[in-house]
């Protein structure tokens, strides 16, 4: 299922808009400056390792809009905070739509998982770090809209863990695009089988995801044990959590 939404290419340094449409961007090339061209910027140059200022990357684009692309590298917090200058390749430099997720760096069995700090929507704050000794399941969606959300996928979902509420049951959190997953008195924490994340689309950038559904299994050591994705992940997910718990 192809994910949407407008992002912002900034941070306090730099304004630069990135709009994506099933994994792909349009850029634009032109940067409002914060502060002075000469300073420093998060932008390193992948040809050479080296760090750019504004300027420079500026003088760079002035003679071709697309012959560059800054890819956003995303923090704990799913924000981006620096940024890679690479070359486009001809394909994107012809159609002016850049793709920055790469299935290949998707989460991996065996490896541990890239730091996070997400928070639910009553506020809960879940740090990668701090889960260690649980298993843990994130799941990413686009949002809890009905047409790509429905009761069929929930109560398989909620059939999937039902074994394992127990008190080393996993910590089971949905990653959200949008902001839909509004708390009102914990209900909707109650009615779904996960903590929602909302406004997580830092984090799908950041694992890369491609597939929607996508559900990731986190070992209590915090190495992946499991990458599902499409259909038949929410069936394969009831096998896998039962070979850790």
């Amino acid at each position: 299922m192809s994910l949407c939404k407008q992002t912002l290419l900034a941070a306090s340094l730099l304004t630069l808009s990135t709009i994506c449409h099933a994994q792909v961007g349009v850029q634009k090339k032109m940067i409002r400056l914060a502060r002075p061209q000469s300073e420093p910027t998060p932008i390193t140059n992948q040809a050479t390792g080296q760090r750019m200022t504004i300027n420079e990357y500026n003088e760079l684009v002035k003679a071709d809009p697309f012959a560059y692309h800054l890819v956003p590298n995303y923090d704990e917090f799913g924000q981006p905070t620096t940024y890679t200058m690479r070359s486009a390749t001809p394909e994107e430099h012809e159609t002016h739509r850049f793709r920055d997720r790469d299935p290949a760096k998707q989460p991996k069995a065996g490896q541990s998982i890239a730091p996070f700090v997400m928070t639910d929507v009553e506020g809960n704050t879940y740090r990668s770090a701090d889960l260690l000794g649980n298993v843990v399941v994130l799941s990413f969606w686009v949002s809890l809209d009905k047409s790509v959300w429905d009761d069929k996928q929930a109560a398989a979902f909620s059939e999937a863990l039902r074994l394992f509420q127990s008190k080393t049951a996993p910590v089971v959190l949905g990653v959200l695009n949008s902001e839909q997953a509004k708390a009102e008195k914990g209900v909707i924490g109650k009615s779904l089988p996960f903590k929602p994340i909302p406004n997580a689309y830092g984090f799908h950038n950041k694992y890369h995801i491609t597939t929607i559904p996508t559900i990731v299994v986190i070992g209590k050591d915090g190495k992946v044990v499991a990458n599902l994705q499409g259909a038949s992940s929410i069936e394969k997910l009831k096998q896998v959590l039962s070979t850790v718990l």
